[in-house]
């Protein structure tokens, strides 16, 4: 073979990539396995399962016991009629398993799970990235009693937005403050989503404020802060509260004739950052700084001082392509149930608004 022909031939290499799950370096499951589980599992058979993939039935058989000796778990469950007849569904370890392997393969390879020409439905548990918020909690309390799971990751709403569009979350919470309009939420989408690709869903109102140990007035406590008189507990940058709290300190600089870019590094404790609101009260509670931002439910658990800045409007972006999951129902039929806004009505700091779970179209407000 001629050098000119290897080049020829290398131009053609493409390079693969596979997603395998690994327990204690022995293999789980690859593609063939997960679409084979994918396929019982809406066919209710193995063997017409194992037909669709034009394997054996005694390799689609062999493939299932190897994954349960691994595992030491029943991912199957075989009613009567045996191997050869009957029909067969999976149990929860073995749903659990599958949409692991189709969420990982939705984040790790950029696309979906495909099985039988169709995508495979993560149906059961919801892929959360957002803002942290304590009424989120019970929302999802509510969701798992109907047995619908959660992964939840408190990343910002900034960042709960770019999860979205990276197919990595079904769900952001978000409640971010748009200075120049005064509006909450829309902004932001309108600027950084593809509105075919996502739904934004009213969510509820809570309020933010200025925590702290001492009961002090708000002109007390901003000029603390930018002097440095005070120790400042930030939220991570793209957060909903980190961009309100950078709003009010800015406003208050110019009101004082200073620039807010140039004493940030005056601000004691600025650049420490904590992921929730729990975490700011309990860093003012044990003396690690004197005041932050949060929301009103947390200062009154800790017992601690708050100055109210405003109500703010804490919203679901939702991804189109996750509408059809059951997770997904499940969520906005909670979010607009009775139950969930009474536990609301329950919150310090928490209100309902009448349009709570419907799509938003406008800003009313």
């Amino acid at each position: 073979m001629g050098g000119h022909e290897v080049e020829s031939r290398i131009d053609y290499v493409r390079s693969k990539l596979k997603l395998v799950l690994i327990l204690d370096r022995q293999e789980v499951l690859d593609e063939l396995g997960a679409k084979l589980l994918a396929l019982i599992d809406l066919y209710g058979s193995i063997l017409a399962a194992a037909k669709r993939l034009d394997l054996p039935y005694s390799s689609a058989w062999e493939y299932i016991s190897r994954i349960e000796r691994v595992l030491g778990l029943r991912i199957l469950e075989v009613r009567r009629g045996g191997r050869g007849g009957g029909g067969a569904k999976l149990t929860k370890y073995g749903k659990a398993l599958l949409e692991l392997y189709a969420r990982d393969y939705r984040r790790l390879l950029g696309k979906e799970f495909v099985v039988d020409k169709g995508a495979y439905v993560l149906s059961s548990s919801i892929l959360y990235a957002g803002s942290h918020d304590i009424a989120l909690g019970h929302l999802i309390g509510i969701m798992r009693e109907k047995g619908f799971n959660a992964n939840v990751n408190w990343v910002g709403s900034l960042k709960g937005i770019a999860s979205i569009m990276l197919n990595e979350a079904d769900v952001a919470g978000i409640h971010l403050f748009d200075a120049e309009t005064g509006l909450y939420n829309i902004p932001f989408v309108d600027k950084l989503v593809t509105k075919d690709e996502v739904l934004l869903v009213r969510g509820y109102e809570r309020e933010q404020g200025l925590i702290m140990r001492e009961d002090l007035s708000y002109d007390e406590v901003i000029e603390g802060i930018v002097t440095g008189a005070l120790r400042f507990i930030n939220r991570v940058s793209g957060s909903g509260t980190r961009i309100l709290a950078d709003y009010v300190i800015s406003r208050e600089c110019e009101k004082r004739g200073l620039r807010f870019r140039e004493i940030r590094g005056k601000i004691l404790g600025y650049e420490k950052e904590v992921r929730t609101h729990i975490e700011v009260a309990e860093a003012i509670v044990t003396g690690e700084a004197d005041v932050g931002v949060g929301i009103r439910w947390v200062a009154d658990s800790y017992k601690l001082k708050f100055i109210p800045l405003r109500w703010e409007k804490f919203d679901f972006l939702i991804s189109r392509a996750s509408l059809c999951k059951d997770c997904i129902k499940s969520f906005i039929n909670c979010l607009r149930s009775d139950r969930f806004r009474a536990i609301l009505e329950g919150l310090p700091g928490y209100r309902c608004p009448e349009d709570m779970g419907v799509m938003i179209t406008e800003e009313t407000s």
